[in-house]
């Protein structure tokens, strides 16, 4: 056969196994490099997750929820400049349409959130809520369209009014349905204490474009907002209710999926010697579903909480914590400070992590890496309500994981800064992370069982393909149905995309290793799918 009539359908398998062996080749050299940090914990095995770069040079990204299909709108500042100097905001739909792990689409669905400073963005029925941090920003409100990638409709704000500098302002949603109410919804925010260390006194006004009554508000504080869906697509802001008092700055609230509690976290007091010595511990608490909306809540602040690094409880009044934040070990180990959002674990998620959940902790103020010794996320679990770091503070590339989504089978991890910095110099640098878990089949694409998936395994699974019954995961069954097919190559090359490594070790295998599969890689690629497409051809 000559080049003249050698087509281009017929060297199309030679072309994709082209195509693959640089693919893997490449990845074998970047796919662990493109997520900055490892996962690790009490149970936790990391060959039971897909851990993706699901999507990056975001505009300080913190606030995200799931959409219908599936997809993750995200909340993003808009402008040059950094993160508190930002006027506007965008929401923006990513899709991952072929699964693995990576967004390939994004598209804007509102360009122009008002305010900027985005921190936080829920969603209830076909509404969607945002809001920023800052007293000049509202709570907005938007209607999804026809369909997940439609552009959203503005349907209601909310504007709260600050009487001067104010330490802590609103800046975190937590929303639900009304419990026996159809067609409303509660939305709660967190209004927090005007100074470090004392009592607020001073109020804010709110007052919303979905309703007539302006209304005073206190701060050390969550509030609650019953918004009614009326019939005819307009909604009206019928109460607002104070929940709990006592809190410091409760940036990070989540409902039991199960249960209907309320879950907050309470940022502790800064250090009044030293700035950056705490002089209380952060917190975890919860308020029963019973309890919402009765009597409001006390939770102490500034009167009662527990020293940070003794464990001394200064003061008597108020609920006490479900978790008081130290370092582990106790008093001068790893440290995590300033918590931020707060996600129940995905319900697939392994045995170990499935009843409990993430405390993304921001760290210091604007330091990434070796330089932010404070930053980890830390798993809670709420069998005993221990904690461990399930994302060590001690990552290079790790900023601030200020931003979590927990959906089915995954949690998105938001870093809303790498480096550290939310200045101008650090925008566009936003990185959303996807720990999705694969199950506990999904190690033993590791058919040698040296701590890889590699290519090495490849061998051993092109070797045994077609074994229809007695197979082991030392023959290549990498889902241990019996026998040796394309499904178990699947999990291989899903682990190998991923990165995955098992046991002890931490490194990706060298290209060389893959380069020996490459040939017969090739060879099964050509003798599978050629003669398939030569028939196509005629």
């Amino acid at each position: 056969m000559t080049f003249e009539t050698f087509d281009t359908h017929s060297r199309w398998p030679w072309m994709v196994t082209l195509w693959l062996s640089f693919s893997l080749v490449l990845t074998a050299g970047t796919g662990r490099a493109q997520v900055p940090f490892g996962i690790q914990g009490p149970g936790v095995d990391p060959t039971n997750f897909r851990i993706t770069r699901f999507a990056d040079g975001l505009n300080f990204p913190v606030g995200m929820t799931q959409l219908a299909d599936g997809s993750v709108l995200v909340a993003v500042c808009n402008g040059n400049g950094g993160f508190y100097s930002s006027t506007s905001g965008s929401l923006i739909r990513l899709a991952d349409n072929d699964g693995d792990g990576v967004a390939d689409e994004r598209t804007t669905l509102v360009a122009n959130v008002p305010g900027g400073k985005l921190s936080a963005l829920r969603s209830a029925g076909d509404l969607v809520f945002v809001t920023g941090q800052g007293g000049n920003v509202p709570i907005t409100i938007y209607r999804m369209g026809e369909t997940p990638s439609s552009p959203m409709n503005l349907v209601g704000r909310v504007n709260l009014n600050y009487p001067g500098s104010w330490l802590h302002p609103h800046s975190a949603l937590a929303v639900r349905e009304s419990p026996d109410v159809p067609g409303s919804y509660d939305v709660f925010f967190q209004l927090g204490s005007r100074t470090n260390f004392d009592d607020t006194s001073a109020t804010v006004s709110l007052g919303s474009t979905i309703g007539s009554t302006t209304y005073t508000i206190n701060g050390d504080a969550i509030h609650m907002l019953r918004i009614k869906d009326e019939p005819a697509g307009t909604l009206s802001l019928e109460s607002v209710t104070e929940i709990a008092t006592g809190l410091r700055n409760a940036a990070g609230m989540a409902f039991h999926p199960a249960t209907g509690d309320l879950y907050l976290q309470d940022n502790g007091i800064d250090g009044v010697v030293v700035a950056i010595e705490p002089t209380s511990a952060d917190e975890l608490n919860v308020i029963p579903a019973a309890n919402i909306g009765g009597d409001i809540e006390d939770f102490g602040f500034p009167f009662t909480y527990e020293q940070y690094r003794t464990g001394t409880k200064i003061g008597n009044t108020g609920i006490d914590p479900l978790v008081a934040f130290q370092p582990i070990p106790q008093p001068n180990g790893s440290e995590s400070e300033g918590p931020n959002d707060i996600v129940f674990a995905p319900a697939e998620f392994p045995e170990a992590l499935r009843n409990g959940m993430f405390v993304g902790f921001h760290g210091q103020f604007s330091s990434g890496g070796l330089n932010n010794e404070e930053n980890p996320l830390v798993f809670v679990d709420l069998n005993d309500n221990s904690y461990f770091h399930f994302i060590e503070n001690t990552e290079s590339g790790v900023g601030h994981l200020d931003g979590l989504l927990a959906t089915n089978d995954s949690l998105f991890v938001a870093d809303i800064s790498p480096a550290g910095a939310i200045g101008a110099s650090n925008r566009n640098s936003g990185v959303i992370y996807q720990l999705q878990a694969i199950g506990p089949t999904a190690a033993d694409p590791d058919f040698n069982g040296d701590g890889f998936v590699d290519g090495a395994d490849f061998l051993i699974w092109q070797s045994n393909f077609g074994t229809t019954t007695g197979a082991s995961v030392m023959s290549g069954d990498a889902d241990s149905d019996g026998d040796v097919d394309d499904d178990d190559f699947d999990y291989w090359r899903t682990a190998l995309n991923a990165g995955n490594v098992v046991g002890n070790n931490h490194s990706v295998p060298e290209p060389n290793v893959l380069l020996v599969a490459l040939p017969p890689l090739g060879i099964w690629l050509r003798r599978r799918y050629g003669r398939t497409l030569s028939s196509i051809q005629g």
